[in-house]
């Protein structure tokens, strides 16, 4: 009942200034602000699901403020919906994806041979151990996803759980777990998306790595195509070698050009800073990522190639008096993807992927290329 004085007291004042003059430009001005500022609570009310006052409001409004026909239809609109709390849940959705195919270089090994220690007259060439090499292998993966809408929070809840089986390299199986919260705001110049997320890896039969980030996203979509500014930071920890732990910090922005219904272009910058928790060989990294890409449309058939190229530096030695020598790391990556749907809700993809990786230790320089197909099914 206070609440509804409150609201009568504040629809009389604005009606008396509105009663002053009507003939007065000024006046009908501030009527129409005091009808917006009235407006604006309650909407409130009702997207709150207070019926009772957001109703009183709107015909408070209606029949004392002349308001102007963009709040007259605002209020129509709100009063169709009822006025109904929005559910706390709803929209549910499933995608489960089971895909094969094959693998050349499953566990990042490499083609040196020897590992130089030292350097002039006290250097030592020592053989490195044939478990080091590449190890190709077919593999499957099944993944499921499930995703819900928190309307009344204007939110999204996503988990999701992974499992890779290597034929031929088992101990490089790998089982991922993940959930995510994420929310999404209008900004007026654009769509600005928050999303936390937890993960978990497993390699093998062993926990091997955590990880828990913050993102957030900027989309601007125009006739011509996008605009899309992105934050990441990634805190990781590393279970089986914590020297590695670090938290990643990722700031980039891709631009698409739409060339018409069926092709578009992308281009995409961004910088990179690795910072190490503890005494990680090499210590902190900067670095950059470049990329590019295309989406066409043809015969039934999504293609989207992509191309990046990704150069860090790391800011110490990797080790004093072995190797004496800082860490430049360049990858080059190469993806050709193919989607065709099969039916409303059931999707085939096929992939090839090429990494090339560059660096100033030889235990990190190694190649891969992989093939693989999969089917989603949605539910």
């Amino acid at each position: 009942m206070r609440r509804l004085l409150s609201l009568a007291a504040l629809t009389a004042c604005a009606a008396a200034a509105h009663a002053q003059d009507p003939a007065s430009e000024e006046h009908a001005l501030s009527a129409n602000g005091v009808a917006g500022e009235i407006m604006d609570i309650a909407v409130d009310h009702c997207r709150r699901g207070e019926r009772q006052e957001a109703l009183a409001m709107f015909d408070a409004i209606r029949a004392q403020l002349d308001p102007p026909p963009a709040i007259l239809q605002l209020i129509l609109d709100m009063e169709a919906t009822g006025c109904d709390k929005a559910p706390v849940a709803s929209n549910g959705a499933m995608r489960v994806q089971v895909s094969g195919g094959w693998d050349s270089n499953v566990s990042q090994g490499i083609t040196a041979r020897t590992l130089v220690l030292g350097s002039g007259d006290n250097s030592i060439a020592l053989e490195l151990d044939p478990s080091y090499r590449p190890r190709s292998s077919t593999f499957v993966q099944v993944s499921s996803d499930y995703s819900l809408a928190l309307p009344r929070y204007g939110a999204s809840l996503q988990v999701a759980l992974g499992q890779r089986n290597n034929f031929e390299a088992p101990d490089f199986n790998l089982r991922t777990l993940s959930a995510a919260a994420a929310k999404e705001f209008d900004v007026g110049f654009g769509v600005l998306r928050g999303q936390l997320e937890a993960s978990h890896v497993w390699l093998g039969e062993r926990a091997y790595q955590h990880s828990e980030s913050l993102s957030l996203q900027w989309l601007r979509q125009m006739p011509t195509g996008a605009w899309l500014g992105t934050f990441n930071s990634t805190a990781v920890q590393y279970i089986t070698q914590p020297l590695q732990n670090a938290t990643l910090y990722d700031l980039g922005m891709l631009r698409e050009w739409r060339i018409d219904a069926s092709k578009s272009v992308n281009l995409g910058l961004s910088v990179q800073r690795d910072d190490a928790h503890s005494t990680r060989p090499g210590g902190d990294r900067l670095g950059f990522q470049v990329q590019g890409g295309a989406v066409m449309l043809a015969g039934g058939w999504r293609f989207q190639p992509q191309v990046s190229f990704t150069s860090w530096n790391s800011a110490d030695v990797f080790a004093s008096g072995l190797l004496d020598v800082k860490r430049r790391n360049r990858l080059r990556q190469a993806s050709l993807l193919a989607e065709r749907p099969l039916g409303p809700n059931t999707t085939l993809s096929l992939e090839w992927r090429g990494r090339w990786a560059d660096d100033t230790i030889v235990l990190y320089k190694y190649q891969a290329q992989s093939l693989s197909a999969t089917l989603a099914l949605r539910f």
